[in-house]
């Protein structure tokens, strides 16, 4: 089973979303956190530590799990983490980048699971 992971990036009550660049098959256009799939021996962490500073180049530490599943023969990680550094973002991958309030993360047109871990975070408080 193939293992991917993301990045939940938040500040002041906001969470980091990218716009998915044309280049996928899966939700171009669509918003979501940074992350995607494992390369070859690596763990949950590190794949979401590499893919994080890929797509947006922040230094991403891993601190919780807020969800895992199983989705097309992935298993997927969605890790809540602490972060640093300046948001530049790999366009072939990523078209466009804020920072959402819950209220307006909402209204986007989200990939994957991330309405549900939106709810999550609010409920618990994050957002």
């Amino acid at each position: 089973m193939v293992l991917a992971a993301s990045g939940i990036i938040l500040e002041n009550k906001k969470i980091l979303l990218l716009q998915r660049s044309n280049y996928t098959e899966n939700y171009p256009g669509f918003w979501g956190c940074p992350g995607g799939r494992a390369e070859k021996g690596e763990t949950a962490q590190e794949n979401v530590i590499r893919e994080v500073k890929e797509e947006c180049n922040l230094n991403f530490l891993p601190t919780k799990i807020i969800k895992t599943g199983i989705w097309q023969e992935r298993k997927y990680y969605r890790f809540l983490g602490n972060w640093s550094g300046k948001i530049i973002i790999q366009e072939e991958e990523v078209s466009d980048y804020n920072w959402f309030s819950f209220e307006k993360a909402m209204q986007l047109q989200l990939s994957f699971d991330y309405k549900e871990i939106l709810e999550i975070l609010y409920k618990n408080k994050y957002l």
